[in-house]
């Protein structure tokens, strides 16, 4: 166990300790890490990628992973079932939805004797 310090409080004898972390239950924990961050070439790029998704669809908080690897802006790896260029596309999609809900409510909320 880590030692107390500064930047890392005590909490063994709180009365509340903290809860644990959702990655404490990852299913990527048992693993070999470099799966999930894949370098060298094309095909075992492609390879290790392909066996990091299929250990992310085993795992019991693949949603909590994505939606912090989102919030962090992860630029590697494989977080919550998606590669880099995946999660690049979601967070775009998101962005057009949240552009066109913004428009969509300007729309709604103009005058009737403007849209005459």
């Amino acid at each position: 166990m880590p030692r107390p310090g500064r930047y890392w409080p005590d909490t063994r004898h709180a009365p509340n300790p903290r809860p644990p972390h959702w990655d404490q239950d990852a299913a990527c924990r048992l693993g070999n890490p470099l799966v999930f961050f894949p370098e060298g070439e094309k095909d075992a790029v492609l390879e290790d990628t392909a066996e990091a998704k299929r250990i992310c669809r085993t795992c019991p908080v693949i949603h909590p992973c994505l939606v912090e690897a989102l919030e962090r802006g992860e630029q590697w790896g494989v977080w919550g079932g998606l590669d880099e260029g995946e999660r690049e596309r979601l967070l775009l999609r998101r962005r057009a939805q949240e552009s066109t809900d913004v428009e969509e409510a300007a729309d709604v909320g103009a005058p009737a004797a403007a849209a005459a």
